[in-house]
């Protein structure tokens, strides 16, 4: 999958190759990435959306993602801690 420059953004002077990355975790770190480099790209299209329509969507979805991230953060630093 070409991420362009919209891909997440790497501690400085680091790529995916030069990031010390388990073998067991590469997969699931390269399939993450390229799941939020599309919830990045949908979001996107739903505030398009929302500005060509001149209609916001409901803050009720928009908690839900915020929980939905929250949770990824909490997992992901869980994993750091290790």
């Amino acid at each position: 999958m070409d991420h362009g420059a919209v891909g997440l953004r790497w501690p400085h002077g680091c790529t995916m190759d030069t990031i010390d990355i388990p073998a067991k975790q590469s997969p699931v770190i390269n399939r993450l990435h390229d799941t939020l480099v599309l919830a990045r790209a949908y979001a996107d299209a739903i505030r398009d959306n929302a500005q060509d329509d001149a209609r916001s969507i409901p803050l009720e979805l928009v908690a839900s993602f915020q929980a939905d991230c929250d949770h990824i953060i909490k997992a992901l630093s869980e994993a750091a801690a290790q």
